[in-house]
């Protein structure tokens, strides 16, 4: 499980969640941002989430290319300090959708 920790007001910065699955040849994917407190934000392909391509490590956990999402913190995204829970989901097709485990964001004050 991922577990990552920001400062309150800071973009630029990349955040990760793992679908352990091979998402290369999706129809639409999302990622979620959500504070323990406040409003979740939905983010796609038009807010520049995208398929991770290259293997990495995370927080010591592995992610292999095509197997994972990955979004650029916006400015005003982190707007509350807090546990915040990050998430994503793909559609493969019509007919198959997977949803990711939760991995977690802490942002400092």
């Amino acid at each position: 499980m991922t577990s990552i920790t920001l400062n309150k007001g800071e973009y630029g910065q990349k955040v990760y969640v793992n679908l352990g699955q091979d998402i290369s040849t999706n129809i639409g994917f999302n990622f979620y941002l959500e504070p323990q407190i406040g409003e979740l934000l939905t983010k796609t392909s038009t807010d520049g989430v995208a398929v991770g391509t290259v293997n990495m490590v995370v927080d010591g956990e592995t992610f292999i290319a095509n197997e994972y999402l990955e979004y650029t913190i916006k400015d005003g995204d982190l707007s509350y300090a807090g546990l915040w829970r990050l998430r994503g989901d793909v559609s493969i097709s019509t007919s198959l959708k997977v949803i990711g485990d939760y991995a977690f964001l802490t942002v400092l004050e």
